[in-house]
């Protein structure tokens, strides 16, 4: 799993923090832009915000390490976020009004009153008959976390349970490549899903390798990350068909990879998250 520049390559740069002018939210809107650092220049891209002076973002939440908070109020810093912010901030914004939505509801767009959603969206093509993507921010594979002593293996996964979050490219591969004996067990949460994991409940979790370290980091060792397949995926801002803004946040992301943003966001919020280079979990080949 990498960046658009590779992620372990970034893991010793420091990203100074600057607060600017807090996080004073109401609503789930914040004046300025919490803790994030803003690079670039004001007003070198063009986007059509709803609301002036302000950039009205979809996600799902909790997300730690790419929203730190569990509220849209919470939200102030994660890879995410703070790349949401350049953005507004490079567009001339002066705030971001967070929406959060259970990932159902995002995924299916059955609500689309933004200006821009994201939540480590796997770009596909049967996604785009919904959305209209960005360009590709970030890449990752698909990673299988276990409880910590587990006997799941490359040659045995198939004939365990295997659980998967619905929606994600996780369930896809499961469904489609993996083909375990008693089908996929679907979870509606990341929380219900690895809950489930360290209940016993299923043998391993397949999803993005990002999400699965980012939950297993946090289990004091219960759980771990064996292995990943390589699938790479690239994750995508998200717009209702037809919008405006695509062509100036391609800009910005081009603007973000060149001048060092991306590789910045992902040394101070993904690495410490994750607490491993994700280059060195090993790949299983594909059934």
């Amino acid at each position: 799993m990498k960046t658009i520049r590779t992620l372990a390559a970034v893991g010793m740069l420091a990203l100074g923090v600057t607060s600017l002018t807090g996080c004073d939210a109401l609503n789930g809107t914040s004046e300025g832009f919490g803790e994030c650092e803003l690079t670039g220049q004001p007003g070198s891209i063009q986007l059509q915000p709803q609301t002036p002076d302000t950039l009205t973002v979809t996600t799902v939440l909790p997300s730690n390490g790419w929203w730190n908070g569990d509220s849209p109020e919470a939200v102030n810093s994660g890879f995410e976020y703070c790349m949401v912010a350049n953005i507004a901030h490079r567009a001339g914004l002066k705030s971001l009004t967070i929406q959060n939505q259970s990932w159902d509801q995002y995924i299916s767009a059955s609500k689309q009153d933004y200006d821009i959603s994201l939540a480590s969206t796997t770009i596909t093509d049967e996604r785009k008959e919904v959305f209209d993507f960005s360009e590709p921010y970030f890449q990752s594979n698909l990673g299988i976390a276990v409880k910590d002593g587990a006997d799941v293996t490359a040659e045995n996964i198939a004939e365990k349970r295997v659980g998967v979050l619905q929606g994600n490219m996780g369930a896809q591969f499961v469904t489609d490549t993996l083909k375990p004996a008693g089908g996929p067990q679907l979870f509606q949460s990341e929380t219900e899903m690895f809950t489930a994991l360290k209940a016993g409940q299923i043998d391993a979790v397949i999803t993005d390798t990002t999400l699965a370290l980012t939950n297993t980091s946090a289990s004091n060792g219960e759980l771990k990350v064996i292995a990943q397949y390589q699938v790479d995926q690239g994750y995508g801002i998200t717009f209702a068909k037809g919008s405006t803004n695509v062509d100036g946040v391609n800009k910005a992301i081009e603007e973000m990879k060149s001048d060092g943003t991306f590789d910045k966001l992902s040394a101070s919020y993904l690495q410490p998250l994750f607490g491993v280079d994700p280059n060195t979990i090993p790949t299983w080949e594909q059934p």
